[in-house]
């Protein structure tokens, strides 16, 4: 059976020395620092080509190896409470786990985008480049939807980076280059060309957004966050998994890498405002076939198909019915749901797209304004039971009429409601459900979106507070 496998190598490694893992706290504007030619590429060009380098030149340097530490599971508290108590003996903690990766930097001043699963269990990461210096990475954030992940070398200036294509213009056939660390045999470049497109539904992100570039240039472990470049050395994608027969863990071919145009717009949220937001439209939507395209009037199989529309959501506002079927946005067909999911997920709250859909065997245009998605898929600030991840379980929503009502809120108070704190969360007793937050670090705040621009990611956050018609500050430390 083929089995999907991430390009990431576990190993056991003596350079990593202690480094604390932190978050940047200082939020830039990643449109000054980083490097785009957009330009497609000229297909036109005749000749025998009789080498790369020069395209690679500038390419290869920007990749790094990224070396990620796991300090192995500490005993809990419990555990030592219970030997000081009864003398029981506690289960030995796991040795340290060591990673191995790829990463690629896309400022001068240091900003890298590797793969979320490459770091995600990491304590301690440190980054080496060509010149076979280490340095230490800070973890700026991460996106489990998309796999990946930002990093920052803050103690260098003047850093090799890449330039980013615009990957919407990339086409089969282009020749494409891999370049990554696989199984730390250091820095090494493959060949191959763009294999597919938008391939999505892998299943590999459990309730994230698929929609990755197909490459033969061969990748295998240690690839994992890797740069996928083309032929003028720009970067299309970071590499991120492989296919494999079943039988075997290595390279067969069949290689995938996450759009550097999606890969950017995380980049982007994550670094100015520590948090990833997305559209939201509020239906159900499934695909089509024979029968259902006949009965509802479509002429091919692409688009998608609502099949609910959800109460007070930008779908039912601009009048979006059950059994419509959505065929365009903002002019480009739509190929299918996950198309259309992927699509308005990377859509900002507040943007206003527009739709073409057949209804009545008709074609028809409509306008929509998006909302945020909420932590729980669903949109922030329309249902009590909803809200957009804020801290550890701890989640948020802009207030409302709805809100106002269901937490008993004075019309005179103003910020974000803690709509739910999961059991067992560091914050439950300070944070309670029905809690306004009306200002972090003196900042006011009256979304999920600057709540998150507002808070300080490690250390002491001072918030003024809204509950039970008392008004107070509150100390909340974020480790």
């Amino acid at each position: 059976m083929p089995k999907l496998k991430r390009a990431f190598t576990c190993i056991s490694l003596a350079l990593l020395a202690a480094a604390p893992l932190l978050h940047a706290q200082e939020r830039e504007v990643i449109s000054e620092l980083v490097e785009i030619d957009s330009a497609a590429l000229d297909r036109s060009q005749s000749g025998r080509v009789v080498s790369y380098s020069e395209s690679l030149k500038e390419a290869r340097p920007a990749v790094v190896s990224v070396y990620a530490k796991s300090l192995g599971n500490s005993l809990s508290r419990e555990e030592l409470l219970m030997q000081q108590l009864f003398g029981v003996r506690p289960r030995r903690p796991q040795a340290p786990q060591f990673g191995l990766g790829s990463g690629v930097i896309v400022s001068g001043n240091g900003y890298i985008i590797t793969n979320n699963h490459v770091i995600s269990k990491a304590d301690e990461i440190k980054v080496q480049l060509d010149s076979q210096r280490i340095y230490d990475a800070v973890l700026v954030g991460t996106d489990p939807s998309t796999d990946i992940a930002v990093l920052k070398i803050e103690t260098a200036i003047d850093l090799p980076y890449i330039k980013l294509a615009d990957s919407d213009k990339i086409e089969v056939g282009d020749v494409v280059f891999a370049i990554g660390n696989p199984l730390g045999v250091g820095k090494t470049v493959t060949m191959g060309i763009v294999s597919a497109t938008k391939r999505q539904e892998m299943g590999v992100i459990d309730g994230g957004f698929e929609n990755f570039i197909q490459t033969d240039a061969p990748i295998n472990s240690g690839n994992s966050g890797g740069a996928l470049v083309d032929a003028k050395g720009r970067l299309i994608g970071i590499n991120t998994l492989i296919q494999t027969d079943g039988a075997s863990t290595g390279n067969i071919g069949i290689g995938f890498a996450v759009p550097v145009n999606l890969a950017y717009s995380v980049m982007r949220d994550l670094v100015e405002t520590g948090a990833v937001s997305r559209g939201f439209l509020g239906v159900g939507i499934e695909g089509l076939d024979e029968d259902k395209a006949e009965f509802f009037g479509v002429d091919s199989l692409n688009g998608a198909l609502v099949n609910q529309v959800n109460p007070n959501t930008p779908a039912a506002e601009a009048g979006i019915k059950a059994g419509d079927v959505i065929v365009e946005l903002d002019g480009a067909p739509v190929d299918s749901p996950s198309d259309l999911r992927i699509r308005i997920a990377a859509r900002k709250p507040g943007d206003t797209v527009s739709l073409v859909l057949i209804r009545d065997k008709a074609r028809e245009a409509i306008d929509v304004t998006l909302a945020e998605r909420g932590g729980d898929g669903q949109i922030a600030g329309t249902n009590p039971l909803s809200g957009a991840r804020f801290l550890e379980g701890v989640s948020i929503a802009a207030l409302n009429e709805d809100l106002r009502e269901a937490y008993q809120v004075d019309e005179a108070v103003e910020g974000v409601v803690i709509t739910a704190v999961e059991e067992g969360s560091p914050y439950a007793r300070m944070l309670p459900v029905g809690m306004v937050i009306q200002s972090i670090n003196g900042k006011e705040v009256r979304n999920p979106n600057e709540a998150a621009q507002a808070l300080k990611r490690e250390g002491k956050n001072m918030f003024h507070v809204a509950f039970r018609g008392v008004n107070r500050w509150v100390g909340v430390e974020v480790e």
